[in-house]
């Protein structure tokens, strides 16, 4: 992709979220619209946009290759836990236990699904989007397990399928079972998915605003801890990543692919999950708003130096 290409639409993802940011910060949308707005995009337009990459994608896989896949994706979305557990014990944070988890876990989960998905759309056409899609499935095993456990402080507790089941995961289910047994579509269903596919970008860049205009810009950038956060979530991971993951792969869309989930910014859910489990939910809020504004800058660079190997 050429670099006026990619910058003039990381331009509008960056207009689109600072909007959505700025009318929070400002008031201009209450908060239960806000999170009505965040259950739309995440229940309806985001499980579209993952069945209509079904349905549009030109891809020749049997159930071997797509397991294959499932194992790469798995292998993408496992690196940043192995190296949040292992970064986490060399930092004087350790000792904090109420910042120890959001730390490792700002390393570990990446916003795949409102960051990653459509900017792969824009960027890589519906095989990406397709690819993130199965990347649902790992990142709701892995967050509702080690990442609850790690929030709970270690400690046990019996994990709910429901917890781990989500409407994109459900989508994504079906998505699989489409694509593998080559079920047939009704028309009016792919073309449902086609419309309602348009406007999952803009929804999903101003929910993300949305969420971030609970904590302040200038209070998330004076936090010096979540710098190195920062470092490691957006550019060490994802090199990381590309790296291992071009031995399993020559699928070049693939291999981006997963170098975009491991360099989308950290995850909403870390907050959600500091909140739900008594952690410092604000300390989790300004890493992923330092995070997300970084990744604005920090995504072109990396695409458009990996994009080159």
């Amino acid at each position: 992709m050429e670099f006026s290409v990619l910058i003039g639409k990381m331009v509008i993802f960056s207009v689109l979220m600072l909007l959505g940011y700025v009318f929070a910060r400002r008031g201009m949308v209450e908060r239960s619209f806000a999170r009505g707005l965040s259950l739309l995009a995440l229940n309806v337009f985001l499980p579209a946009t993952i069945l209509n990459s079904v349905f549009v994608v030109k891809l020749e896989m049997g159930a071997g290759e797509v397991a294959k896949l499932m194992l790469i994706l798995f292998l993408t979305l496992g690196i940043g836990f192995v190296f949040g557990a292992i970064a986490i014990r060399f930092l004087s944070i350790r000792k904090d236990p109420a910042r120890r988890p959001v730390y490792e876990l700002l390393l570990a989960l990446s916003n795949t699904m409102f960051i990653g998905m459509p900017v792969a759309q824009e960027l890589f056409g519906p095989t990406a989007v397709f690819y993130c899609a199965l990347s649902c499935i790992p990142f709701n095993i892995y967050a509702y397990t080690y990442g609850v456990w790690q929030m709970r402080g270690g400690k046990g507790g019996a994990m709910r399928l429901k917890d781990i089941l989500s409407v994109p995961l459900v989508a994504t289910l079906i998505a699989v079972l489409v694509f593998v047994l080559r079920l047939p579509v009704p028309g009016i269903v792919k073309d449902l998915a086609s419309a309602m596919n348009g406007a999952t970008m803009p929804i999903s860049l101003l929910v993300i605003g949305f969420s971030m205009g609970t904590v302040s810009l200038a209070d998330a950038f004076k936090n010096k801890d979540l710098y190195l956060a920062s470092f490691l979530r957006n550019l060490l991971i994802p090199v990381l990543t590309w790296f291992i993951v071009r031995f399993f792969t020559n699928d070049p869309v693939l291999l981006m692919t997963c170098m975009l989930l491991a360099a989308s910014p950290c995850a909403v859910m870390v907050t959600v999950l500091a909140i739900q489990y008594n952690r410092d939910s604000v300390f989790a809020a300004e890493g992923v708003l330092q995070s997300t504004v970084l990744s604005i800058a920090t995504i072109p660079l990396l695409i458009m130096l990996l994009g080159r190997g």
